[in-house]
């Protein structure tokens, strides 16, 4: 791998909370942005710490996962915790001229997913996460990573690809599902049963029709993210016009709005 600056293949102007904020704030914004860490800087934008989810996760006594928010009570709890409480302090932290192999050596051996990217004087100015040293290691030889613009756009053409293997995939299970269901209606129908035969079969018939019924909602969503992706409008927001993180696409293809605004609505 060449030895390509870490500035080349970081995340620049991150997405950051600080130490007061709320870990719901914090798990809220991972959620919007479809991310697994958060630098913690304090008021001079100095890294302080960093936050990540199987830190909230270990602290927090309930499950934590980016493709569901959090229940109402888990809500209030997680808003009683602050972020300074969780972090991991003082982290490892490079400045953006130290090489890719120099940050990949050192995730490793600190068995860490990010690294704050900072100045001179600990001001943060990026991040980079284990998918950017993968990426740099990817394209060792090439030129450095495409422009935001243009990975977003290779992000949702590779995710429009995923969701047409999904949509054929789900197309041939559910008929050749059908199909069994109704040879097993047809027995069920022509042939003699005695009552424990016929209530085991007909428990069979009733979970496989439940199994029809996600299959069938899925392929809804799977036809509306694919009709916007062909119109071009997929990862747009509908209400407040920002990027849906590819995260959310894939979890609920179906979905026209954002974490942010979805939760305004719920409100």
């Amino acid at each position: 791998m060449q030895a390509h600056a870490v500035k080349a293949f970081m995340s620049g102007d991150p997405v950051w909370v600080s130490p007061d904020a709320s870990a719901l704030e914090a798990f809220e914004q991972m959620i919007d942005r479809g991310i697994r860490h958060l630098p913690v800087l304090d008021r001079e934008r100095r890294v302080v710490g960093v936050l990540s989810i199987d830190d909230l996760r270990a602290a927090l006594p309930f499950s934590m996962t980016l493709r569901q928010p959090l229940s109402p009570g888990e809500r209030e709890t997680a808003r009683e915790w602050r972020v300074g409480e969780i972090m991991s302090h003082d982290p490892e932290t490079l400045g953006p001229e130290a090489s890719i192999s120099e940050a990949a050596e050192r995730m490793a051996e600190r068995r860490i997913g990010c690294l704050p990217i900072v100045d001179e004087e600990r001001r943060l100015a990026g991040l980079l996460s284990e998918t950017d040293v993968l990426w740099a290691i990817a394209t060792a030889g090439r030129l450095p990573r495409d422009s935001a613009e243009t990975a977003r756009k290779r992000e949702l053409e590779s995710l429009v690809r995923e969701l047409e293997r999904e949509r054929e995939r789900i197309r041939t299970r559910l008929a050749q599902r059908q199909r069994a269901e109704a040879s097993l209606e047809a027995v069920m129908r022509d042939e003699p049963m005695d009552q424990a035969e016929r209530g085991a079969d007909t428990t069979i018939v009733q979970e496989a029709v439940a199994l029809d019924e996600l299959a069938v909602r899925r392929l809804a969503a799977l036809d509306a993210a694919l009709d916007r992706a062909a119109q071009g409008h997929l990862g747009e927001c509908t209400s407040c016009g920002a990027s849906i993180p590819v995260a959310r696409l894939r979890a609920m293809p179906g979905t026209t709005v954002c974490v942010a605004c979805a939760r305004t609505a719920r409100r």
